[in-house]
């Protein structure tokens, strides 16, 4: 995946201000961001479990067999699954949710210290706004492009909580390894030597979007991140704080409302990984192997605040 192309994007109203002047105010939401047939349209299933696999389990040769058809049956399926014993240390994932939910705490004009440029998807703001008529998220974000390290642009970077860099950068070194594991163990799962996959995927930037989702009177009629599939290999979630926001639509044509295990990565086959699956067999014959009947997230029902890693 190549980081996202950079240039043309608007300028838009911070959410995060807006709510808190407007939730108090008796008005009605901007229409900007009214999206009421958008966010009523579907059906919303309750408590969707989803696949739970073990990465400890993966990676030990007397239960790694049957947790290799868990992680394959899951990718297949669904497309999504919630990863636990994944080796990240606690106080990685405690310091780095610490330090964002300090920096989405920071008056405006702190956080606008590392805003976005038109040019750049990097930093502060909200991305991909091409016209003054499109529809917009209830969210606000930050967007970091974290690997290869000479992708970063420290101007883009937090400065405020003064452990921010220190906390994202182990994460990011962390995550990274649980990355190139997850590859490793797909592509067995897939038929197909390690390295091959390793050698598509393993080089590919690793980027970090946090997505704040601010309380919303009228949660009915806003989303907070309007549904899309990823556009990489795969995803690593994490909630950061205990707010329920993430929704995935399976090809039942029903959102469900995902539960997150507390400390788990919630892990989405992306676009660019489903694609290759059919295409990375010995000699480049295709593959049996499909993962996923194309998945969507997004974010919605905004009745308190969220935030999203």
């Amino acid at each position: 995946m190549a980081h996202p192309k950079t240039g043309g994007y608007l300028p838009v109203p911070n959410v995060q201000e807006l709510a808190q002047t407007w939730n108090g105010s008796g008005e009605l939401v901007p229409d900007r961001y009214v999206r009421t047939e958008e966010a009523a349209a579907e059906e919303v299933a309750a408590g969707c479990a989803l696949p739970v696999v073990d990465l400890g389990r993966l990676l030990d040769p007397r239960s790694s067999e049957q947790e290799l058809a868990n992680l394959g049956s899951a990718c297949q399926h669904w497309g999504y699954f919630q990863l636990i014993n994944h080796g990240v240390p606690e106080e990685v994932i405690r310091d780095v949710r610490r330090d964002i939910t300090e920096f989405f705490k920071l008056p405006l004009e702190a956080k606008k210290a590392c805003a976005q440029a038109p040019d750049d998807i990097q930093g502060y703001g909200q991305g991909f706004v091409f016209s003054e008529t499109q529809k917009l998220d209830w969210a606000d974000m930050i967007y970091l492009k974290l690997r290869p390290m000479e992708s970063r642009n420290m101007r883009f970077w937090p400065a405020q909580p003064p452990s921010f860099r220190n906390s994202v950068d182990r994460f990011s070194t962390e995550v990274a390894k649980v990355t190139s594991s997850l590859l490793r163990l797909l592509a067995v799962d897939m038929g197909v030597e390690p390295e091959r996959l390793l050698e598509k995927f393993g080089g590919q930037p690793q980027t970090m979007k946090v997505t704040y989702y601010p309380l919303c009177r009228q949660a009915s009629d806003v989303l907070g991140l309007s549904p899309h599939t990823d556009a990489c290999a795969v995803t690593l979630l994490l909630h950061v704080n205990d707010v329920q926001s993430l929704q995935t639509r399976r090809d039942d044509g029903k959102w469900h409302a995902v539960e997150p295990l507390e400390g788990a990565f919630i892990v989405n086959v992306g676009d660019t990984l489903e694609a290759s699956t059919v295409t990375l067999g010995p000699n480049n014959l295709r593959t049996k192997v499909h993962y996923l009947p194309r998945s969507h997230y997004s974010g919605k029902n905004i009745k308190r605040n969220a935030i999203f890693l």
